[in-house]
């Protein structure tokens, strides 16, 4: 299936297609021209860069950003499974599987050695990747990530009772920084109705049972930490404490962005990206 639709992120709309990967229809954007079903997209200019969401979100998030990129690079993105467009219900379960899903992705599309952009959740899993198949990565960008999540038992519990359907959904604008404007805020808020809670609370436990804290002087590809200004401290930590500890890594500090750095300031965030990817 190929199709335009309007960008919620972006103008003009951005191609968008699905393809299966391991058994589930899976919802991908890409930049450059609209291809036949079953085509892959064209991802011959510059860097391949494959854009994975956080938890709840979906490569919609990525949009401003994959335009920015368009042109000098090839940027693409996808919603995972359960998440706004593609297929199930069901959270993949575990930042382990949704690194071998990526992984299908890649050898589905033919992307070869790819560079790995992660949002949040998204950064874990292309950490994860990067550490179980490096073959498959050319560089990472980490941005608002984490080696190690201590997600609380109250935040737990929250998401518990909402899949339950026994509390309201939450939306924390405390992810966004202070200076981030109402629109694309309320754009955030709209975007994360768009995943059912079912598929994030499976993801929050995802994020707590995973880390790869001792395994980060094991990576070996060239890396940036990218993290805002205004995140809350112990991103701020984590995101210091990657860039000390992955070999080679720099760090790049967002001014005027919280957590969710791809909707509140995708032009500096594609500058950042840019110049790194010139370094390779």
């Amino acid at each position: 299936m190929t199709r335009e639709s309007a960008a919620p992120y972006c103008d003009p709309p951005m191609p968008e297609k699905y393809f299966s990967i391991e058994g589930v229809a899976t919802h991908v954007y890409h930049t450059g021209v609209t291809t036949l079903p079953d085509q892959v997209p064209d991802t011959s200019a510059g860097e391949t860069v494959l854009c994975l969401h956080h938890s709840g979100g979906n490569g919609a998030n990525f949009r401003e950003l994959m335009g920015k990129l368009e042109g000098r690079h090839s940027p693409l993105a996808f919603d995972f499974p359960g998440h706004h467009r593609s297929g199930s219900l069901d959270s993949l379960g575990s930042v382990e599987r949704m690194a071998s899903f990526v992984g299908a992705l890649i050898d589905k599309l033919g992307l070869g050695t790819t560079v790995l952009l992660g949002h949040s959740m998204g950064g874990s899993v292309a950490l994860e990747v990067a550490l179980t198949r490096p073959s498959a990565v050319r560089a990472l960008v980490l941005c608002a990530s984490a080696a190690i999540y201590p997600e609380s038992a109250e935040m737990l519990e929250r998401y518990r009772l909402i899949t339950e359907g026994k509390a309201k959904r939450h939306f924390d604008p405390g992810a966004y920084s202070p200076s981030t404007s109402k629109d694309v805020i309320g754009a955030g808020f709209a975007d994360s109705f768009k995943t059912d809670p079912r598929a994030v609370y499976p993801n929050l436990l995802a994020l707590r049972a995973w880390d790869a804290d001792s395994r980060l002087g094991d990576v070996a590809v060239p890396t940036l930490v990218v993290v805002g200004a205004d995140e809350g401290p112990y991103m701020l930590e984590q995101s210091e404490r990657m860039a000390s500890q992955i070999p080679g890594a720099s760090r790049v500090v967002i001014e005027a962005a919280g957590h969710m750095i791809p909707l509140e300031q995708p032009g500096p965030l594609a500058d950042a990206v840019t110049a790194f990817l010139e370094g390779l």
